[in-house]
């Protein structure tokens, strides 16, 4: 799972947290194959889209690097 989101440009912030920015037109794409790679029984899958605007708005405490800077990274790989 962690592989298809990478792979998809999403950034790893935890262990099964992932961030990025992605089309809407991916996202279908991408809930069908995490869908399909989790334990039904065991597992849960949650995307939550938020605004360009709302995503301005995220507060970070702790260790760098900011996900806000890192989102912005014009190295991080977005599909768009």
């Amino acid at each position: 799972m962690a592989k298809r989101c990478k792979y998809y440009g999403l950034i790893r912030v935890q262990k099964s947290v992932f961030l990025g920015q992605i089309k809407a037109k991916w996202l279908k794409i991408i809930h069908g194959e995490l869908t399909n790679t989790i334990n039904q029984r065991t597992d849960r899958l949650f995307i939550v889209p938020i605004s360009p605007s709302q995503f301005k708005r995220v507060l970070q405490s702790g260790a760098p690097p900011s996900i806000l800077q890192s989102v912005a990274d014009k190295k991080t790989r977005f599909i768009d």
